[in-house]
């Protein structure tokens, strides 16, 4: 996070906030307006997020980012290549043909070493992880924004949430939204047609707490990778090996048996109780609804 951040400011695509405003709407309406300029306007960093607690304000210790992703330049900027070129990468190997001839068996050869890349490594756990576990656990602790007056409370909207099926055998890195009910309850909301929702059915039939975790900041690919429409059962963590051309490394969690990127900011762990349902809401959502 902390080197996209250089590369945006090095770029001038990125303004940096140092008022302090609240995570209760002010934040995320400033961003609203900033993503309306031309071009995506600028990333923004708000470096004293507050929140007001009956007569007293809370200032957080970490600062919140916003329209990352507003533009095809901070896009190129966080794939480290044109779009283009991408897309070409991706065309070359989803139209793959047999070769023809000793020249072209040698690009095939080339390409499928290229694909080593794609599959997790998994690796120790950082040694200076800050771990607060019980009844240390506090959701209040993180920045989370109310975004829309009419929302029912504060989301967390750009998580990497990460499952697996009961199998252990497929693996999923998807983004929904999480609603914050107290310190240490998160809404976790999935449509049906999810690759973890078709997970969270395998649980339920079997009566058993499904696990999830949720990585928050870290490489931004991560977070890019999440929202790829993906076929049922590829990881995304194997998109971003083919994007950046190295490993996704990978690490445990300590409570539940998943491994999330040992670079992310934070890591949110836990069990999804697949008999228990709460209501939602409500959420203005992307589309305008």
């Amino acid at each position: 996070m902390r080197d996209f951040l250089k590369l945006l400011k090095k770029h001038d695509e990125l303004k940096i906030i140092d008022t302090p405003l609240e995570v209760d709407l002010e934040i995320a309406h400033l961003a609203y307006i900033e993503a309306k300029k031309p071009n995506g306007g600028k990333a923004l960093l708000f470096t004293q997020p507050i929140r007001k607690e009956h007569d007293q304000i809370k200032t957080f210790d970490m600062p919140v980012l916003m329209n990352a992703f507003g533009s095809f330049k901070r896009l190129d900027l966080l794939l480290k290549t044109p779009i283009e070129s991408l897309q070409q990468r991706m065309q070359a190997f989803l139209h793959f043909s047999a070769p023809k001839n000793f020249t072209e068996g040698l690009k095939v050869l080339k390409d499928l070493w290229d694909l080593r890349h794609i599959f997790p490594k998994k690796t120790a756990r950082p040694k200076d992880l800050i771990i607060k576990q019980d009844k240390e656990v506090n959701l209040w602790d993180l920045p989370v924004l109310k975004t829309w007056e009419k929302d029912g409370g504060a989301f967390i909207t750009m998580g990497q949430v990460y499952t697996q099926s009961l199998d252990h055998k497929k693996k999923n890195l998807g983004m929904y939204r999480l609603q914050v009910y107290d310190k240490n309850h998160l809404g976790l909301h999935w449509q049906i047609h999810k690759d973890s929702q078709l997970f969270f059915h395998e649980y339920a039939k079997a009566k058993v707490k499904m696990p999830v975790s949720i990585a928050i900041g870290g490489d931004l690919l991560y977070t890019w990778c999440a929202t790829a429409p993906l076929p049922y059962g590829v990881y995304e963590l194997m998109l971003y090996g083919f994007i950046r051309e190295k490993k996704a490394r990978v690490m445990p969690c300590l409570s539940n048996p998943l491994s999330v990127p040992s670079d992310c900011d934070i890591v949110i762990e836990g069990f999804v109780d697949c008999e228990k349902l709460e209501l939602e809401g409500p959420f203005g959502d992307h589309t305008g609804y």
